[in-house]
């Protein structure tokens, strides 16, 4: 190993600092470089805000339809439980579907009974015109023929906003109503609560 002139080692050491203090980055660089990695973590910061933000409306948007339609099914419960407890004037009678449909012949809309055994059992007595949630629907009037037991059927072509309805059965001041869709129209059935509906 060869040995160095006492003061070249000085020389080393001064080149190697001298080198590196060439390399130190400038302040201006060094807070661009701040400046950008304070950039990338507020947009981090803002992305997940954005994503929590997003899941907080969905999840929130949920539960208020939820809540829309579960409202919405309970106003149409009540009004079919009203409109079958009172005492309101047909608009049309008699006693098949033909002649109920020409006696509400604003009816937009083609009557037809549901699937249900019952309807074939039950006398048709007459109809009316009717709402269900804000659309025109018709009301039909049954009778049991053995004990003149009324029943009331209430249906409306499917709309936007009854699609979200829940399917249900209460009972509301001693009516029973049943709501339910089939195929593309939705029913509700009504009857005094000590009958079978």
């Amino acid at each position: 190993m060869t040995k160095q002139p006492a003061g070249s080692k000085d020389t080393t050491e001064k080149e190697l600092i001298d080198y590196y203090q060439s390399q130190q980055m400038s302040s201006e660089r060094l807070h661009s470089i701040l400046e950008d990695t304070q950039s990338i973590r507020r947009r981090k910061v803002f992305g997940f805000a954005l994503a929590a933000s997003v899941a907080l409306l969905s999840v929130f948007g949920f539960v208020h339809q939820n809540i829309l339609a579960s409202q919405r099914t309970d106003v149409v419960l009540r009004e079919a439980a009203l409109n079958h407890s009172s005492k309101l004037q047909m608009d049309a009678k008699g006693h098949t579907l033909v002649d109920l449909q020409s006696g509400l012949s604003e009816l937009p809309f083609k009557i037809r009974l549901p699937e249900a055994e019952i309807f074939q059992k039950l006398a048709l007595v007459g109809g009316r015109y009717c709402t269900i949630s804000g659309n025109l629907a018709a009301h039909l009037k049954f009778s049991d023929p053995k004990t003149s037991q009324q029943y009331s059927l209430f249906l409306t072509p499917y709309a936007d906003n009854l699609s979200s309805m829940d399917k249900s059965e209460v009972e509301i001041s001693g009516v029973g109503v049943k709501l339910w869709r089939e195929q593309d129209v939705v029913y509700a059935f009504a009857a005094a609560t000590d009958k079978s509906i």
